[in-house]
């Protein structure tokens, strides 16, 4: 099955929203953390005493993997790097430790999946950063790949 850069865009945006969504999150910090997408402007700054995430895609390669059929299309075969960046407040005690169960819970959006369209992910992990002036911070990084026709 192939699909498109915008509807593989849709359906990673999709497949993190779904699990960040889900009870499991707003449980943990009592809320669903505010989350920035790509492409679109906020009108404010994070609030810098919440939990919040930021997701973000990059196209790495888009090679032909096949010559045209009898359908006179191409193959191509898109990969690269979704990144969800968690930030979470300083100013909470036990911060560093809820950042890490949301983490987790980002991973897990990516880790061993696939979507409707076959947007394939591997190789998700969870990397600790330096933490900045308000927020204690980790990223989520998975490799996807999917096939689009043209």
């Amino acid at each position: 099955m192939t699909t498109t850069f915008s509807g593989a865009t849709d359906e990673i945006c999709g497949a993190f929203w779904q699990t960040w969504n889900a009870a499991e999150t707003s449980s943990l910090v009592g809320y669903v953390p505010d989350v920035r997408w790509p492409l679109v402007e906020e009108p404010a700054e994070p609030d810098s005493s919440k939990y919040w995430a930021r997701l973000s895609i990059q196209t790495v390669f888009e090679e032909q993997t096949a010559l045209a059929g009898n359908d006179g299309k191409r193959r191509y075969t898109a990969s690269g790097l979704v990144f969800v960046q968690i930030f979470c407040p300083k100013s909470i005690s036990n911060s560093g430790e809820v950042g890490r169960k949301l983490a987790e819970i980002a991973r897990n959006a990516y880790r061993g999946k696939a979507t409707p369209n076959k947007v394939w992910f591997r190789n998700v992990r969870i990397n600790e950063l330096s933490p900045e002036n308000l927020f204690y911070r980790f990223n989520v990084v998975a490799e996807f790949e999917y096939d689009e026709t043209a």
